[in-house]
């Protein structure tokens, strides 16, 4: 086998994009809920349990809104959801 050398490079630079991961997709999207003002949250894994995740969000009073597949924009209520009492299944989305 013949080894080939490679030098250094000076300096790297690029965008890197990576997928979507669920366990950090809810709690993101629980700790823009609970936040003070809006939060705009980018590349959000698109899968069931992160929509169970805005279903229940929705049902304790956020009203999450996509903007784009993947971009989702959550109004925080400042550590107090409006509705005080609802039924929640969560699924496997229970962060």
């Amino acid at each position: 086998m013949k080894a080939l050398e490679l030098k250094p490079a000076a300096r790297a630079a690029g965008t890197v994009r990576l997928p979507g991961s669920k366990s950090i997709s809810n709690r993101v999207l629980l700790l823009a809920a609970l936040a003070e003002g809006d939060t705009v949250v980018r590349n959000l894994l698109q899968a069931e349990d992160t929509r169970i995740m805005v279903e229940s969000l929705s049902r304790l009073g956020v009203r999450c809104v996509a903007e784009a597949p993947g971009v989702l924009h959550v109004p925080g209520v400042r550590g107090e959801f409006p509705v005080k009492q609802a039924g929640l299944f969560l699924g496997n989305a229970g962060t």
